[in-house]
C-alpha cells in the first residue's frame, strides 16, 4: 500500500491483496486532511468494501473534510451515491482543490 502524505491531502493506494484492510487502517488513523484513495488498479469492487467506504466517508466528513475516490468504473452495487467517485486522479485532485476553496471561503465570509 502506498501512503502519502501530500501538501493538500492524504493520498493512499492499497493493491488488491489489500482492498478490505486498508479501510480499518483510515478509520483507526487520526487524521486531519482531506482523504484521496486511489482505486483505479482494483480489479474488483464488492458490497463489502463500498460499506466501508461510506464508513470511511461518514467520518472524515463528521470532521470537516472531503474523501475523493479514484474508480476508472462505478460499481454497480446500492448505497454508492452518498461518495465522490472520479475516473482519474487528475480530476480527484481537482476536486480536493475546489472543496478546500468552498471551506476557505466559507470562512472568511
Amino acid at each position: 500500500m502506498i501512503l502519502e502524505k501530500r501538501s493538500t491531502h492524504l493520498y493512499l493506494k492499497p493493491d488488491n491483496k489489500e482492498k478490505n484492510s486498508f479501510c480499518s487502517v483510515i478509520l483507526s488513523s487520526d487524521y486531519s486532511s482531506d482523504i484521496l484513495i486511489d482505486l483505479s488498479s482494483l480489479e474488483i469492487t464488492d458490497e463489502s468494501l463500498v460499506f466501508s467506504l461510506n464508513q470511511i466517508n461518514r467520518d472524515i466528513v463528521s470532521k470537516g473534510f472531503c474523501l475523493v475516490i479514484v474508480l476508472k468504473v462505478a460499481p454497480s452495487v446500492s448505497d454508492i451515491e452518498p461518495l465522490n467517485i472520479v475516473p482519474t486522479l487528475i480530476e480527484a485532485v481537482d476536486y480536493i482543490q475546489m472543496e478546500q476553496i468552498q471551506r476557505d471561503l466559507r470562512l472568511s465570509l
